[in-house]
């Protein structure tokens, strides 16, 4: 297959997620009969991925990154200006693809792919989110959005049987194969799901929580076998035992999403939401912070960008401290 636009516009739309089910089980096989798409994908799902870990570079200037590729694509030869897979409007996208495009010209493919994914041995794969959250692609297609601090294992036979470890936190956006079972193993529990979206998360108590956003899950304690079935809207808990609740808390995801809401909530719990989400620290030398109250909502936009509203509503400013913002009173 010749390397063209199109041949690019399948990798970054299947890694984005804007190609249809249809369309994702198609790009699955033909990964799996040709090598030169394999490898391209693998190189291109790194730097991908790098971008979810350093939201920062997300928003970087495209123009220049474009023009550098043109640049090089006018001295080594034209590109084939194949239809894409799928009209895709997102600036988040293209300036990836650029990204991407960029690595896979710059470098030797093959020499990069095998210094990168390590093949050959027979270890385990292991994934770890250390600065923020990792998109991680699993060789079915299903897709795991990793929180940061948290480690994700499976074996390298992940397709003959999908089994899978965690620890901390991730979101599964799960591809339905109801002949092989998706299994998510955190020590306490075991996650089974055919196809769905659901959040595992380990709190600071030790308790195993499973929230469904669609579809439906079974989890199973591994120490007394007890099981119970979740559907849409509903939180498992596993500390000692197993136990359901509607969720209450909207911004349960955000630490994935992004989106924000406050309802005449206190500052204090809304910036605990934050740090969580962002994996920041505030810090506050204002005794009525306390009693302050807000109503506010917030969709994709950095830490400092929304503390920078909350310092503005409340007449506060702050200064930052490596990753510790500390809060004063104007």
């Amino acid at each position: 297959m010749k390397r063209t636009k199109k041949y690019w516009n399948e990798i970054a739309g299947y890694l984005s997620r804007e190609m249809e089910t249809e369309q994702i089980e198609k790009f699955l096989l033909k990964i799996k009969d040709n090598q030169h798409l394999k490898k391209d994908y693998e190189l291109m799902k790194k730097t991908w991925n790098e971008l979810d870990s350093n939201p920062s570079q997300r928003y970087a200037d495209s123009s220049s990154a474009w023009a550098k590729l043109n640049e090089r694509i006018l001295r080594e030869g034209p590109i084939e200006l194949d239809k894409p897979v799928r009209k895709i409007n997102s600036l988040n996208y293209f300036v990836r693809i650029a990204a991407v495009i960029l690595l896979i010209l710059a470098v030797g493919i093959p020499s990069v792919y095998y210094s990168l994914n390590g093949i050959g041995n027979n270890a385990p794969i292991h994934y770890r989110s250390e600065n923020g959250p990792l998109t991680v692609d699993l060789p079915d297609g299903s897709r795991v959005y990793l929180n940061a601090g948290s480690i994700l294992e499976y074996k390298k036979d992940f397709e003959d049987q999908r089994d899978l470890k965690l620890e901390g936190e991730a979101y599964f956006d799960v591809m339905r194969d109801p002949r092989k079972p998706f299994r998510v193993n955190t020590g306490k529990v075991v996650v089974t799901v055919l196809g769905t979206s659901f959040n595992v998360r380990e709190t600071k108590d030790n308790t195993v929580q499973v929230f469904v956003e669609s579809g439906k899950v079974r989890m199973n304690m591994k120490k007394d076998h007890a099981s119970l079935i979740l559907t849409p809207g509903q939180l498992g808990e596993a500390n000692g035992h197993l136990k359901t609740r509607p969720l209450e808390d909207v911004n349960y995801l955000a630490w994935k999403t992004k989106d924000f809401k406050f309802v005449d909530e206190p500052v204090e719990k809304i910036l605990d939401v934050l740090q969580r989400s962002y994996h920041v620290d505030v810090k506050s030398d204002i005794p009525e912070l306390p009693q302050m109250r807000l109503t506010t909502s917030y969709s994709d936009q950095s830490f400092e960008a929304i503390l920078t509203t909350i310092c503005t509503a409340l007449n506060m400013n702050f200064e930052k401290e490596g990753k510790v913002y500390i809060l004063h009173q104007n």
